[in-house]
């Protein structure tokens, strides 16, 4: 090992701090940061959703037998709007983004178009009180409910549909994803996710404090796909 003199020492702890001090100011900037997230989906009120077998492709272009929920029939509507050349499939994985509004009683109806060996199917919507049914005008639950029994929620056979309706009354981000067979159904690709818009007034997004109201881009030119502030 060669020998090292003092003031070469000094000098390179010196450069040593500098860069200590630099690293520190740096994960502080980060840490300060505020990230920001897309989320593109489908939006209204009522929802016709397929829960159904097909094949997807990786990054790496294998193709993999999976399950998942898609679009029966078109939306109508999705957001950002300027999306280009927007569609819902009948299966994706994830499932497709439901997107509304506070306060809306969302009604959303799912076809099970899995294979028959599949057996039954069905959605769960955890942090909302979910009806087997089309909500009564009031807001109560109807005493005819659609589906089957399950364990956890109602079912769809294979071949036929059931109906669950909620008010979306939390918002924020939520989860949706399969009550039947969850360690199976679930892991074949049965989940999806629900944005509750925040409302300031009936048909109106609220903006929260401290925050700014969506724009047409962001500043790089790229389009704004935040749903919320």
């Amino acid at each position: 090992m060669g020998h090292i003199n003092h003031t070469t020492w000094i000098a390179t702890l010196a450069r040593l701090g500098r860069l200590a001090r630099f690293g520190a100011a740096m994960l502080a900037t980060l840490v300060c940061m505020h990230a920001q997230a897309a989320a593109p989906g489908i939006t209204g009120t009522h929802f016709d959703l397929s829960a159904e077998a097909n094949r997807i492709t990786q990054p790496d272009g294998v193709s993999i037998y999976s399950w998942g929920y898609g679009c029966r029939t078109a939306p109508s509507g999705f957001s950002p709007s300027t999306i280009a050349g927007a569609n819902c499939p009948s299966m994706q994985i994830p499932g497709p983004t439901l997107i509304v509004k506070q306060g809306d009683v969302v009604t959303v109806t799912l076809t099970n178009n899995l294979p028959a060996a599949a057996g039954n199917t069905s959605i769960l919507f955890p942090g909302f009180q979910v009806c087997a049914a089309v909500l009564n005008p009031d807001g109560t639950c109807p005493a005819a409910l659609t589906g089957s029994p399950g364990l956890l929620t109602r079912e769809a056979a294979h071949g036929s549909t059931v109906t669950y309706s909620f008010v979306a009354a939390t918002p924020g981000t939520h989860a949706y994803y399969s009550g039947t067979q969850g360690d199976l159904q679930i892991e074949m690709g049965l989940y999806g996710a629900i944005i509750v818009l925040p409302t300031s007034s009936p048909g109106t997004v609220a903006v929260p404090t401290g925050c700014r109201a969506v724009a047409a881009t962001l500043p790089d030119g790229q389009p704004d796909f935040r749903n919320a502030g």
